[in-house]
């Protein structure tokens, strides 16, 4: 089971992205074996975000997204005070961005490695949990 960051789900579709054939490689590693991945809600509006940036095309991102719902294996985790309280505590003790640091509470809550190709995000959420690269992951 794992904890996918927004970083690695736009970046499989951004083709001219650096990196994007690991997170492809891993994203059908997870289909291909119904690798159960945890999500925190915020995923959808980040990644709605960055594909919009990123393509130019709206539509393209929203339908994406929503098609993420429907993935099987993807496990949607709503923003309750159990995840803000810890959020909380890992934004400051260890000076995570909010955001990155509800993927940490998500991640640690499950007891599952984050993988985000943040790389602050990643060195930070290491005094916490597990957080590895796509390829770090692979282990190509």
């Amino acid at each position: 089971m794992y904890c996918i960051d927004a970083s690695v789900i736009a970046n499989s579709i951004i083709k001219e992205e650096e990196h994007h054939e690991y997170s492809v490689k891993l994203l059908l590693k997870i289909k291909n074996e119904n690798i159960p991945v945890v999500v925190p809600e915020i995923l959808i509006p980040e990644v709605a975000s960055a594909l919009s940036r990123g393509t130019q095309n709206s539509r393209l991102s929203l339908e994406f997204v929503m098609g993420l719902r429907k993935i099987p294996n993807f496990i949607f985790v709503p923003i309750d005070a159990e995840i803000s309280d810890l959020a909380a505590r890992f934004s400051a003790e260890g000076q995570l961005r909010a955001s990155d640091a509800i993927y940490v509470s998500v991640a640690s809550i499950f007891n599952v490695k984050l993988i985000t190709l943040d790389v602050k995000q990643k060195e930070k959420a290491n005094e916490f949990i597990k957080a590895l690269t796509p390829l770090e992951e692979l282990g190509e």
